[in-house]
Formats: C-alpha cells, sequence, structure tokens
C-alpha cells in the first residue's frame, strides 16, 4: 500500500477525506448517544440507521467524483 506523497497536507482538502471524518464523527456521535442513554435506541426507528448508513454511502461516492480545486 503506497499512499499519495503528500498526504498530510491533503487530507483535510480532498472531498472524500472530508466525508470520511464527518461519518465518522456522526456515527460515533451516534453511537455514544446511544450508549449513554439505552432508551434512545429504542426511540430511533431502525429505518432512520439504515437511511443514515445508505446517505453516508452515497456522500463517499459524490465526494470521490467531485473535481478537487488545483486538479488537472
Amino acid at each position: 500500500m503506497r499512499l499519495i506523497d503528500n498526504w498530510r497536507r491533503e487530507m483535510l482538502r480532498l472531498h472524500s477525506m472530508r466525508a470520511a471524518i464527518a461519518s465518522a464523527a456522526v456515527w460515533s456521535a451516534v453511537g455514544g448517544a446511544i450508549m449513554v442513554w439505552p432508551a434512545l435506541a429504542q426511540s430511533i426507528p431502525t429505518v432512520a440507521y439504515v437511511a443514515g448508513g445508505l446517505a453516508l454511502s452515497i456522500a463517499f461516492g459524490v465526494a470521490r467524483l467531485l473535481k478537487q480545486p488545483g486538479a488537472e
């Protein structure tokens, strides 16, 4: 596995990395909230979890296809 040469500088510039970081933050917050308030897990419908995961997967695909500023 090889990383791009300037990966540290590019990590926050790339849309796909921004989407991945946002996804990790959102799903960590949801998981943490469910651990703190177990009753919350029963009040959020399963469809909401599935829709959230699907939306994030689509966002990853779109972010990967967007033309990046400064790209050739």
